[in-house]
């Protein structure tokens, strides 16, 4: 049995990653072998390798395994001789954990976040963004760390919250050397990528009890030049839910599911309670320290002086 997020897993494979993972498990989801369909009738197809319908879920990764995804509440798959358990549970946790989100009605969000008095920012961006790099580095300066790539939203009667899900953060070797981390093997996300999971001292569990509410939205995007300086600024609100649309994790499952309007009314309540932003990131490492100055600066001091709304 392992938890992430919202979810139980009562699974047939082993998942190393979520030995002694936490969380709230309100939602049982069973895992098992076998079972999984040629096809499903009546989907829509993401390519070759992936079909969708608004409750099921195929996904075909030759070499590694096919998985299938029902009902918001079940997973089967077929492993391929000889495929490493790093890949295997890279999509596990990944494209299918979005799929039981999107399934689930919820909200997954391409992006890492971070808490501060109970309001969290989530840093959105896509693959090598340096989602994880920042949200790390935020958290060695105290700031508790609630999810890793995946930022997971649910409807409540008071506005969109956040389910910690992070037990980990993903980070390329060049950004585990900045943080004084050794890589560990074991540790490795992909078997052929220089990227590893660096699993968190502080269990996100500690947060599952408080209600966190959903204060910012930071949209990352590269500078244009080395020499450019980190930059901070508002975006509008179309512009910001055009943003969100465009970085909900594995969007295409709503996308050809029919379920496009949901996402769009819930990334619309997304901004009637959370503020969006743009950052621009200069090139390299050793520019990081003057871009969290400038969030301490603008995002987070408001939010610690117990004022998240005010400009």
């Amino acid at each position: 049995m392992f938890y992430l997020g919202p979810f139980r897993f009562e699974s047939e494979i082993e998942i190393p990653e979520l030995r002694g993972s936490t969380g709230s498990g309100e939602r049982v989801v069973t895992i098992s072998l076998g079972g999984v369909p040629a096809a499903i009738p009546g989907a829509m197809f993401d390519g070759k390798d992936c079909q969708v319908t608004a409750a099921e879920y195929l996904l075909d990764i030759p070499g590694t395994a096919r998985y299938y995804v029902r009902n918001g509440d079940e997973v089967r798959l077929e492993i391929a001789p000889g495929a490493p358990i790093a890949n295997i549970s890279t999509y596990m946790l990944g494209s299918c954990f979005g799929a039981l989100c999107h399934q689930n009605g919820w909200l997954p969000l391409h992006a890492s976040a971070v808490e501060l008095g109970g309001a969290v920012t989530a840093f959105l961006g896509d693959s090598g963004a340096g989602k994880s790099t920042l949200a790390a580095c935020l958290g060695r300066r105290g700031y508790h760390i609630v999810s890793d790539d995946i930022c997971l939203l649910r409807d409540e009667s008071d506005g969109m919250r956040v389910v910690p899900v992070a037990g980990w953060l993903k980070l390329w070797n060049e950004s585990l050397q900045y943080l004084g981390e050794t890589p560990v093997e074991q540790n490795r996300v992909y078997s052929t990528d220089d990227k590893f999971r660096l699993f968190l001292a502080e269990p996100v569990a500690a947060l599952d009890s408080r209600r966190l509410r959903l204060d910012g939205v930071v949209f990352l995007a590269r500078a244009p030049g080395s020499r450019a300086q980190p930059a901070l600024d508002r975006i509008s609100l179309l512009e910001g839910i055009s943003g969100l649309m465009k970085l909900t994790y594995a969007g295409y499952v709503p996308a050809l599911a029919g379920q496009k309007s949901r996402v769009f009314r819930q990334c619309a309540r997304v901004l009637q309670q959370a503020k969006a932003w743009r950052l621009i990131v200069p090139w390299g490492l050793d520019r990081m320290e003057a871009v969290l100055d400038q969030l301490d600066a603008v995002i987070f001091s408001a939010a610690s002086s117990g004022n998240p709304s005010a400009d």
